[in-house]
């Protein structure tokens, strides 16, 4: 028999690939702890929302103050926003006017953040911001002071960053 004949009918015994046995128990361990982790980051982030909150009630407030400032430019009449209180707060149209109007978006004419299940508070309430035909809140920059930060409305530009 020749070497060649030899091999072609003989089974050759099964042989244990050595170092291709998978991932070992400690791999497995630290990537499904690696993952724990990141989960649990993940939920307590998603879970606060209350930064967003103020966030979100603070670019309304100041959306509302832009309308009062178009208004009053494109009227030729002053306009306002008057916070009556830390969590209330209503459009009006006239120097001394105390007649809420109602806001774009609004079911009442009056705001109110608790009714909006809202954390920001105006700290500088009582506040009255009046713009003129030029849109602006006169020749003193206001600060509207609030638990999200301040909102300021530029002197004579009447500029709302």
């Amino acid at each position: 028999m020749t070497g060649c004949a030899r091999g072609r009918g003989m089974k050759q015994p099964f042989r244990k690939a050595i170092g291709k046995a998978g991932f070992t128990m400690i791999e497995i361990i630290a990537v499904l702890l690696i993952l724990g982790i990141i989960a649990a980051v993940v939920a307590v982030r998603m879970s606060d929302t209350s930064a967003y909150d103020l966030a979100s009630q603070m670019e309304v407030v100041k959306a509302h103050l832009r309308l009062a400032q178009s208004r009053a430019m494109s009227s030729s009449s002053p306009w306002g926003i008057n916070f009556a209180t830390s969590t209330t707060y209503y459009l009006f149209q006239g120097s001394g006017s105390t007649t809420p109007v109602l806001l774009l978006g609004e079911d009442n004419a009056t705001v109110n953040l608790t009714t909006k299940k809202s954390a920001l508070t105006i700290n500088s309430a009582p506040q009255r911001i009046t713009f003129d035909a030029y849109g602006s809140p006169g020749t003193a920059t206001v600060t509207v002071a609030t638990s999200g930060g301040n909102i300021t409305v530029t002197k004579n530009t009447g500029f709302i960053p």
